[in-house]
């Protein structure tokens, strides 16, 4: 079928404006967290300290920061928040490694994991790019645990703490990730429920109103040719009462097929109008072109020979159409269009049905 439906922003994503709050939070969290290491250090590591903090960690922040005014930074968010993220995290490194070289001092490791799961849960870091950063994070802490040795007879115990708390991060990541995925699916499927019809799966009435009227919104921007087609299925109701209700159906389904067969532009708009009776809108086409689609929805139904001898129809089924062919420098209201349609599909089933008629507005 010829539908297309707007996809929904991805539900575990950040707006910018979200982004911006969390690393000028992180920023705060970072300067204010100095006051209480400060207080904690050994004099002659107060430099090394402030340019681990200030020299390194606070102007990654502010990098991060700014790159947010870049047009592009939403498609690679992820990342720039994994390779900031991990400076980050190695900068603190470097500051673990000093501290102990220069006056075997062992600076906690904890903001290690507090700067992991910032990344991870608070920035949202995508499950793909969870996994590399977890591994680096692991790995650069193996190294200050067995190279450098800084934790001592406590090196494997903290180590393992630092694994299996990144491990347990890396799994709720899954998790929430998966469950987000599922709720953008639940979502997509409700859009889709809300936007076409059930029994022909096209748009609705609803949706075909909305289409509609954002296409108008845009032809008295953009001036283009617009062509409103309404197809009614002549004796209907005759077919529907002689046939039963089920046959009926894929009367109406089968006239729907038949219009995406016929319109197949992805800018084309396919829509059950109500009952049997359907409406399609279609731009930048001429009357010759519009002539040609009409008959070739004539013709399906020519090529079908569907029996129909039940109340006043002839011996198959058949449509009637009337179209109205909006031109490019003709001003014209949604309403105008549609009207003008309706009035050539009565002209059509006045004239006998199994036809169409343009409708044309005195000059």
């Amino acid at each position: 079928m010829n539908l297309h439906y707007q996809q929904t922003t991805n539900q575990n994503s950040l707006s910018l404006k979200a982004i911006r709050l969390l690393i000028v939070l992180g920023i705060i969290l970072i300067v204010t967290f100095m006051f209480a290491d400060i207080a904690l250090l050994p004099k002659n590591l107060i430099s090394e300290y402030a340019i681990s903090r200030l020299g390194m960690q606070v102007p990654l922040c502010i990098l991060f920061l700014a790159g947010t005014f870049h047009p592009l930074f939403l498609k690679n968010y992820q990342k720039a928040l994994f390779l900031i993220m991990l400076a980050i995290v190695y900068a603190n490194y470097w500051l673990i490694i000093i501290s102990w070289q220069q006056a075997q001092f062992i600076f906690p490791y904890e903001g290690t994991l507090l700067y992991t799961l910032f990344t991870l849960f608070i920035f949202r870091q995508s499950f793909q790019y969870a996994l590399f950063f977890t591994f680096l994070v692991v790995l650069g802490f193996s190294i200050l645990s067995f190279h450098y040795l800084i934790y001592g007879d406590h090196s494997f115990i903290n180590f393992g703490f630092v694994a299996m708390g990144s491990l347990i991060a890396l799994i709720g990541v899954k998790q929430i990730e998966t469950a987000f995925k599922k709720l953008s699916a639940a979502n997509n499927n409700l859009e889709k429920l809300n936007e076409i019809d059930y029994l022909t799966d096209i748009y609705n009435r609803r949706t075909y109103e909305s289409r509609f009227s954002e296409l108008i919104a845009l032809r008295q921007r953009t001036a283009f040719s617009l062509a409103v087609f309404i197809i009614d299925i002549d004796y209907f109701k005759d077919y529907n009462d002689g046939y039963g209700h089920i046959e009926g159906d894929k009367i109406i389904q089968l006239q729907a097929n038949n219009l995406a067969d016929v319109f197949r532009r992805n800018s084309d708009i396919i829509a059950r109008y109500g009952g049997e009776e359907f409406v399609v809108v279609t731009t930048q086409v001429d009357q010759a072109q519009c002539i040609t689609l009409a008959n070739k929805i004539i013709e399906q139904w020519t090529s079908a020979n569907i029996t129909h001898n039940k109340g006043s129809a002839g011996t198959y089924v058949t449509c009637s159409i009337g179209f109205y062919l909006a031109g490019i420098d003709q001003e014209i209201t949604k309403n105008q269009i549609v009207k003008y349609a309706d009035d050539a599909l009565y002209q059509a089933k006045r004239s006998g049905r199994n036809c169409f008629i343009e409708y044309k507005t005195s000059k």
